[in-house]
């Protein structure tokens, strides 16, 4: 049987591409294609992978034909070197033969019979050889998956999705690249064809591409597709989607704009505080108790949380045109528990009884409703009716992505935008002083014409600084705050002090906020009425930036995300957490057992590692265990513990602590003298602790230079600034107790100009008079105002010994010394830690005389293992304070560098150093990839290494690149230098001592292993699960997402959006396939094929008005990664570095990264690289692909196009963003989206060059976010039009993820891959092509699945999760048509969806003109000169074409 080459599956060119010269190749075919097994068919994975896996519907004679293919790929390589005429020549059409162009169907029949002869041979060659020369390969993705099949088998599969014409009648473009069939063509750009480009611009884009050596010969050949698709809602693909934006965004874009206009009710000045749940406010005062918002429509709503108790809300607010409500939680009106509840597990999601757990009922029925709100996710997610299956008919607006999306700034803008604002409030607040101080004056002598003049300076100095400012980028947009965004958009300050109330430490249960109510309620209602006065500002900014009815829809769409999970939820919290629990014991024990060792052994000279340690001597705390050798390993264990298994590997039994009783150290020096309480030292350091008090709403804490300070959460630091300054810093030794805070929370002083040395006595009354001050126990903060406090010494001593009952994790108690010492002891004689002088001790009591010391004679440690036995404030005696952060852990563990043993500084922190002998011997080279060495000062905290005459000092390369100290070398920037063994253990290597090896093994792969759940563990313990019955079989994550949250207007959310692959080596890395389909529904959806490069290539194909006309469109669609001419391949030859790798490097540089990033990325992923070498690849990467920058001659005056790119594969590419972002107002081709006004170019200094990457990757990534709009709103039709029992799931980046019924999981999955098509086809045709690639125009794959994970057959094993998930589906365009009999499955259109006829004549109107081109006339003889200049690597033409430009009109363009 003939076998022909095909990729009908194949419909990701930009991956994987199949070579037409295997099209007649003879072979054998193997059982496995011959016989056709069934869909579900289970087949063996690589023994490498080792495990058994289902392939299920998406492998079966899928893989058969992946392995048909490899051994073609490997046949097709022998017959090569052994005919030294090739193969064949290509039978494509060559287009420097027009003639060619016909020729395919006699080719094809001569080619249909082969002698008998060439096919035995062919088949026995395959058969002796295929051992030798077939490479084993892992198991096929289903992105880009070649392979060989029988044509004929195809067509009897499915007869309707092939063209019965010969395959001369294949379309193709000028370059090669095969174009829609027919059918599709004349239903997704129906009409009149739009202008051909002439010959001349066919001719340099020939030309560009043999320069690149890319040929049209080298294209694939793809079976055409033909099936009924939906019809287009317009005259053309344009207006389609102008329509069914319309369709999609109704009614809810009309309540939009009918909120935006209306007039709220006055604010209650009274609310209901004396019961729970819902009260309406009426016009004339009454107040009615309510079960919900009734039929209300129009609501701008916020709610609040005790967040640091409950996610659920305890109160909330609402406004609509008619009336105000309010909400309260029933736990307010309750009494807290008489005593303590135990702290429930980490794993367990739900909330305590007592404290709120009630979800707010807002609205009844199916009526269409908006909701706005500032970040509206999180009161959506407080919201009952929300967590249901069925999508409810409300939709929620966010005025934080309104905001974002016309006014936001980029994170590069962020430092230069707070630097002006405290210079502008600075500035403002001199000028105010002036005018108070001159009016004061002015009053004083009467002098009323002076006081006019005032008035009118103020004023005009108001005017003139509007006027100078109107162009300054930074007085146009803001942070996200609502607070700012308030005061950008509608001039409004807004106090949002109250809010810390919220997070107050000392609230312990609902009910403290009874007598707060009114003012809590207040806030609340303030906040909802400032959001509903900017969202009057910021909708009209977004409609008119965004105008495309398609971006309204998508955004409403995306603002309903949802992912159901089941009791397998909590099942991974407590796994991943267990798992790591007992890794993170197993480190500990594994540099326990190293320590010990290494203080039994004592000090060797000559070890690199060892001399590092403080050897002088201390005395022990405590004596060493009988039994144990002093290493705290007995010798029976030693066996056991080097051949235990990584996770439980150590086992060594502690020595046990002396048997004495004891306290901690402050609160045994107060027991010393009860009246020592009420001392002026214990006022000044000790009371506000025991009182635990918060200032405005954070805790209060005691620094040595800066007095009393407040705690705030690194999240809220910046609202502190304006107020109370720069945070301020730690002195290393004074505050070593607060050093474990610094990792959560700034320090602010609380007085901005003043130390506060006292937060008791008379001078914290105006304090507690603005409610800033606040206390645990209330009525006792009111009495520590006095002067004398003996009335209440009785008191302050239940608040020390209430502090000492909740122990050394309380926030305040961590800021006290928790030294054990011996509850008898004589003060004199009490043991101190380093730490002690953090606290400052009482002065000796003269009653208290020196007693002789009674301690034991318990021998001595050296300083570094003494030093880890305290302070005990938080380590138990006998037990070490060691985890990877100490700075002896990498000493113990004895890590090297590249083979050199790894060093601490004082002032570099981590180095590694090198024997002279070698770094002198070596070439420049050796030294200048290690960034150079390291110099220490004679005299400085370094001095030894300064003296080191034998070795030469290196710093450890640090990820943001040279210069910069590594504080940590075991911490999760290093996870990869270890896993490939560039920063290894020495005594796991050498194996010298088998207890040592093992231990230093286990303790740098647990640290690896553990290191996704360490820095993902509290968002992903945080998320919000609500179950729907109490056995927690079925529940509902609502993600937090912001629908537009950077000013590209992608959406963003803390974990979903940025969750990772499960890894067999990460623990807790499952995490997305927690999210399970309900029993009876299935997870359909797809990963739009290099979406954001397809995008930018198409842009630059768009200046020839031929598709893969350039040389990265060419390699986009039809490049191959077997034959090396797709874009991560020809990057990857460039730097000499993997393809995988190469794909960082391409991403990055269409995103707009210039050179340095380059070479950064370069030097992270090869130490040896020296800085000149690697800016030496970054060139020629450069110079292939971006070319070579020419500029407009300085002394003519400015044209609209200052420099352009030429010479490089992607220089047609880089054009065309560039000409989008320096444009006037840079709109996106798909939805003419416009950029925020942070970087438009008319508020930039320097307009041309500033920010300019930023606008460049907002041009890509823009376009991007149209697209997902457009498949969004796309669905959003197909799902309504046909009936399909579907709702939007979530969406990250490239990813769309849709929650189906079961019957209807393959008619979603074609729905999937007509919106595709449809949304890729708009691309096309705004950029004035009005044709598109096949190979592009349908996803690779839709996957449908019963778990969320990027692949579906990833089987999600990681250390917490052993188990294997069974593997879903995944099909192709041709496999979904012949589930869905050719597309007929997807049914008729309900009656009552308005046909395209019916579409009002004004709507097609607006949309009805055919597309502009970003380059005007492309067939003009100006536009092939810029052509010409582009393709040429010297910059002659280029320089020629841009000083032959006409100056630019600096008026007009103004």
């Amino acid at each position: 049987m003939r076998r022909a080459f095909d990729v009908s599956r194949l419909t990701r060119p930009a991956q994987i591409r199949c070579r037409p010269d295997l099209c007649t190749i003879n072979r054998s075919i193997s059982q496995s294609s011959c016989t056709r097994k069934p869909a579900n068919a289970a087949r063996r994975v690589d023994v490498e992978d080792d495990l058994e896996l289902d392939y299920g519907s998406y492998g079966g004679t899928r893989r058969a034909d992946y392995e048909d293919y490899k051994e073609a790929l490997a046949e097709q390589r022998k017959i090569k070197r052994s005919s030294p005429q090739g193969l064949r020549k290509s039978n494509l059409p060559s287009l420097s033969n027009a003639a060619s162009f016909g020729r395919l169907e006699q080719d094809s029949k001569a080619s249909s019979n082969p002698p008998e002869a060439s096919t035995s041979t062919s088949t026995a060659k395959a058969k002796a050889n295929s051992a030798e020369d077939v490479k084993v390969v892992t198991p096929p993705t289903r992105k880009g998956k070649e392979k060989a099949i029988d044509q004929t088998d195809l067509r009897d599969e499915y007869p309707d999705a092939f063209h019965e014409e010969a395959p001369s009648a294949l379309r193709r473009n000028p370059v090669g690249v095969q174009m829609l069939s027919p059918s599709l063509h004349s239903q997704l750009f129906p009409g009149k064809p739009l202008a051909k480009p002439p010959r001349d611009l066919l001719d340099i884009s020939l030309n560009h591409l043999s320069a690149n050596n890319l040929y049209p010969d080298g294209a694939a050949v793809l079976p055409e597709i033909n099936f009924d698709m939906p019809p287009l809602q317009g005259t053309n693909i344009r207006d389609h989607f102008y329509n069914l934006g319309h369709q999609t965004a109704e009614p809810y874009l009309s309540l939009a704009k009918e909120f935006m206009r209306s007039t709220l009710p006055k604010m209650p000045t009274k609310w209901e505080l004396s019961r729970s749940g819902w009260t309406k406010y009426h016009a004339d005062g009454r107040m009615e108790p309510v079960d919900d918002l009734g039929e209300e429509s129009l609501v701008s709503f916020d709610v609040e949380t005790l967040y640091k108790l409950s996610p659920f809300p305890v109160m909330a607010t609402a406004v609509t045109p008619n009336a105000w409500y309010s909400w309260l939680s029933p736990t307010i009106f309750e009494e807290p528990p008489a005593t303590p509840h135990p702290e429930p597990e980490a794993w367990d999601t739900s909330a305590p009884l007592h404290h709120p757990h009630e979800l707010i009922p807002l609205f009844k029925g199916s009526k269409p409703r908006i909701v706005i709100g500032h970040n509206v996710g999180y009161d959506r997610a407080r919201v009952k009716e929300e967590y249901d299956l069925e999508r409810t008919s409300t939709r929620w607006i966010d005025t934080l992505s309104l905001h974002v999306a016309t006014r936001g700034i980029t994170s590069v803008q962020r430092p230069a935008w707070m630097a002006h604002r405290k210079n502008k409030k600075a500035k403002m607040l001199r000028e105010q002083e002036s005018q108070d101080a001159f009016r004061e004056i002015a009053e004083e002598n009467n002098d009323l014409e002076f006081l006019q003049g005032l008035q009118d300076w103020g004023g005009d100095e108001a005017s003139d600084a509007e006027g100078a400012s109107a162009k300054k980028w930074e007085d146009v947009t803001s942070v996200n705050s609502l607070a700012e965004v308030a005061f950008l958009h509608c001039g409004i300050p807004v106090d949002k002090s109250i809010r810390n109330r919220f997070a107050d430490e000392s609230i312990k249960h609902a009910s403290q906020l009874r007598n707060e109510l009114h003012e809590l309620l207040t806030y609340c209602a303030g906040d909802v009425h400032i959001t509903h006065k900017v969202y009057e500002k910021v909708l009209p900014l977004f409609l008119d930036s965004c105008p495309h009815p398609a971006s309204f829809s998508g955004v409403l769409s995306m603002g309903n995300s949802f992912l159901p999970v089941d009791q397998h939820w909590e099942e991974y919290l407590k796994n991943a957490e267990s798992t790591y629990k007992e890794m993170d014991q197993g480190v500990k024990r594994a540099l326990r057992v190293l320590a010990e060792k290494t203080r039994k052994e004592g000090m060797k000279e000559g070890d690199p590692w060892i001399e590092q340690l403080d050897w002088s001597p201390k005395t022990a705390r405590w004596a060493d265990a009988p039994e144990s050798d002093g290493t705290g390993v007995q010798e029976e264990d030693a066996s056991s513990v080097a051949a235990s298994t990584t996770d439980t590997s150590i086992d060594i039994k502690t020595p046990p602590a002396t048997e004495v009783k004891t306290l901690p150290k402050w609160l045994s020096d107060l027991r010393k003298d009860p009246s020592y309480i009420i001392s002026a030292h214990t006022q000044r350091y000790l009371l506000p602790l025991f009182l635990r008090l918060s200032y405005k709403g954070h805790p209060v804490a005691y620094l040595a230079d800066h007095h009393w300070c407040l705690l705030v959460p690194h999240a809220s630091s910046s609202e502190y600034i304006d107020s109370h300054g720069e945070p301020v810093e730690l002195k290393p030794k004074k505050d070593k107790l607060l050093e474990p805070l610094e990792e959560h929370y700034s320090f602010f002083r609380i007085g901005k100009d003043v130390k506060k040395t006292k937060l008791v006595g008379s001078g914290i009354r105006s304090m507690l008079r603005k409610g800033e001050l606040t206390s645990a126990y209330p009525e006792l903060l009111a009495k520590v105002t006095q002067t004398d406090l003996t009335g209440v010494q009785k008191k302050l001593w239940e608040c020390a010994k209430d502090l000492e009952k909740l122990g050394k994790d309380d926030i305040w108690a961590q800021q006290l010394d928790w030294t054990p010492v011996p509850e008898e002891r004589p003060r004199s004689e009490a043991t101190t830690s380093p730490s002690s002088d953090t606290s400052p001790a009482p002065p000796p009591s003269p009653k208290t005389k020196k007693a002789k010391s009674t301690k034991p004679n318990l021998g001595t440690w050296p300083k570094w293992y003494w030093d880890l036995t305290g302070p005990p404030s938080r380590i138990p005696a006998g037990e070490l304070d060691l985890t990877f952060k100490k700075t002896v852990a990498p000493l113990l563990l004895r890590l090297q560098w590249q083979g050199y043993p790894l060093v601490h500084s004082r002032t570099h922190r981590w180095l590694y150093r090198v024997p002279r002998s070698i770094v002198e011997s070596a070439t420049a080279d050796f030294v200048e990839s290690r960034g150079g060495r390291v110099k220490f000062e004679k005299g400085g905290p370094d001095a030894l290494f300064a003296e080191d005459k034998e070795n030469y000092y290196f710093k450890l390369p640090h990820k943001d690149g040279e210069g910069k100290n590594v504080g940590n070398p075991l911490s999760k920037n290093f996870v990869k230098s270890i896993e490939s063994g560039e920063l290894a253990s020495e005594a796991a290597e050498s194996g010298k001592d088998d207890v040592a090896a093992k231990a230093a093994a286990d303790a740098t792969n647990m640290n690896a292993f553990c290191s996704y759940w360490i820095s993902s563990r509290e968002r992903i313990m945080d998320q919000m699960v609500v179950y729907n019955t109490p056995e927690k079989t079925q529940g509902m994550i609502l993600p937090q997402v912001i629908t537009m949250g950077t000013v590209t207007r992608r959406a963003v959310e803390g974990t979903w959006l940025t969750a990772s692959n499960a890894k067999k080596n990460r623990v807790g890395s499952e995490l997305k396939a927690m999210v399970r389909a309900p029993p009876g529904y299935a997870i359909v959806g797809a990963d739009v094929d290099s979406e954001e490069l397809w995008i930018s290539s198409v842009m630059g194909d768009s200046q020839f008005g031929i598709h893969g006309s350039t040389a990265i469109g060419w390699m986009t669609l039809e490049g191959t990664k077997s034959a090396g001419t797709d874009l991560h391949s020809k990057t990857a030859s460039i730097l000499g570095i993997s393809r995988d790798a190469a794909k960082v490097f391409n991403y990055s540089r269409i995103y707009g990264a210039g050179k340095k990033h380059a070479v950064q990325l370069l030097l992270q992923g090869d130490s040896s690289l020296t800085k000149e070498s690697a800016g030496k690849l970054a060139d020629n990467l450069y110079k292939a692909t971006k070319g070579s920058k020419s500029l407009r001659n300085k002394n003519l005056p400015p044209a609209s196009v200052p420099s352009i790119w030429h010479g490089g594969s992607e220089s047609y590419l880089f054009n065309t963003l560039e000409s989008i972002a320096l444009s006037e107002r840079p709109t996106t081709p798909a939805l003419g989206c416009g950029i925020t006004k942070a970087l438009r170019k008319s508020y930039l200094e320097g307009g041309t060059t500033s920010y300019l990457p930023s606008r460049v990757n907002w041009v890509v990534q823009s376009s991007g976010v149209d697209y997902l709009h457009l498949l969004i709103v796309s669905m959003e039709y197909l799902i309504k039009t046909y009936n399909i029992k579907a709702r939007y799931l979530i969406s990250v980046h490239d990813e769309v993820r849709y929650l189906s019924a079961e019957e209807d999981k393959y008619r979603l999955a074609l729905a999937l891959q007509i919106a595709n098509a449809w949304t890729r086809a708009l691309f096309c045709y705004n950029l004035g092509m009005d044709d598109m690639p096949q190979g592009i125009s349908f996803f690779s794959a839709v996957d449908i699945d019963k778990v969320l994970r990027k692949e579906v057959f990833l089987t999600c094993q990681t250390p917490s999760h052993p188990h294997i998930i069974p593997p879903g589906e995944s099909l192709d365009i041709l496999e979904l048509l012949k589930k869905t009999n050719n597309g007929k499955d997807l049914g008729e259109p309900l009656p009552n969806v308005k046909d395209r006829n019916d579409i009002p004549i004004s709507l097609i109107a607006k949309q009805g003109t055919p597309p502009k081109s970003l380059f005007g006339d492309i067939s003009s003889a100006d536009h092939r000169l810029f052509l010409q200049a582009q393709a040429k690597r010297k910059g002659d033409d280029a320089k020629r074409w841009l000083d032959g430009l006409p100056p630019v009109d600096q008026d007009e363009q103004i």
